[in-house]
């Protein structure tokens, strides 16, 4: 997984591997002057203007990337306008390209995917542009790579929080690292609305109960995302983290564990104490022992 990001005007060049190695040059964040931020600040409504191609037979691209992308803005919190014409504060560029990988077998090849995202300003220019690749991968030799390589664009953190991680750049003012915690703690807070709410007299809408794009793949973006956040090491997603390992879905509980031990951080010390002891998945509890018996730096 590789994804890459250019941020104009408030960030210099960010060139990121994901699991594969670290980044390669950090983000710098550089001030502009305050007429500049605030034409950006005041942005609230974007337009997706989306290219794609492919190798695959009939030159026909499968993936839904317009709606995936415009979900994608709209649950971050911005409008998004149909049309060119409509106005609009900001264009977002995406090009979607589908390479033919290595090959499986005689009849069977991989998909490499790789989706440039360009966000531009009318009088400020390009504000951010994010890169994103992805492979099948040699090692996967199931019936569907094209399927297994949609699967892991849809669940790469940079992509699912490809919404807040415009919203960090035009109103938060955060980099990629921060806007993958405000995006994490988004679905949290999501998901808690949905566990607390009454049910009431009536039955919710059916359509309230149908599965997002986002809903869908939340579960695993979720856990990749937690293992991100541990391989960046950054103390800002601590608090996050911390409350992740009271989720109800263990392999988030295990990935918190991995992640919080990766960053030797005291304040998860009681909490693993208590996971090793009481939590009711063996991986979860044999994942906090581990953490317990690390060398000294908790």
């Amino acid at each position: 997984m590789f994804v890459a990001a250019w941020f104009g005007g408030l960030f210099s060049l960010f060139v990121l591997c994901l699991v594969m190695r670290p980044p390669v040059a950090p983000a710098e964040e550089q001030m502009v002057g305050g007429a500049e931020r605030q034409l950006v600040d005041r942005a609230t409504t974007v337009y997706v203007d989306a290219t794609s191609s492919t190798w695959r037979s009939r030159g026909r691209v499968s993936f839904q990337v317009v709606p995936s992308v415009r979900m994608k803005l709209q649950s971050a919190g911005f409008a998004v306008v149909q049309n060119q014409t409509d106005p609009h504060d900001l264009t977002l560029k995406v090009e979607y390209r589908e390479e033919r990988g290595s090959q499986f077998r005689i009849d069977l090849y991989a998909t490499d995917i790789s989706l440039v995202a360009s966000l531009e300003h009318p009088t400020e220019g390009q504000l951010l542009r994010l890169t994103i690749h992805e492979s099948s991968g040699l090692n996967e030799l199931g019936n569907a790579p094209y399927l297994q390589v949609l699967q892991r664009l849809e669940t790469n953190p940079y992509f699912y929080f490809l919404g807040d991680i415009i919203r960090g750049h035009v109103v938060s003012r955060l980099d990629m690292t921060g806007a993958l915690i405000e995006g994490l703690e988004r679905i949290e807070a999501k998901d808690q609305s949905i566990l607390m709410s009454p049910l009431g007299d009536q039955l919710p809408a059916a359509e309230s109960t149908l599965p997002t794009f986002e809903s869908h793949y939340t579960r695993l973006a979720r856990e990749k995302t937690i293992h991100e956040l541990g391989r960046l090491q950054d103390p800002r997603a601590v608090p996050v983290l911390v409350t992740l390992l009271e989720h109800p879905d263990p392999g988030v509980r295990l990935a918190s564990v991995r992640a919080l031990q990766s960053m030797r951080e005291v304040k998860s010390l009681s909490a693993f104490e208590r996971l090793a002891e009481k939590d009711s998945d063996h991986d979860v509890r044999a994942a906090a022992k581990a953490a317990l018996a690390s060398p000294p730096g908790f």
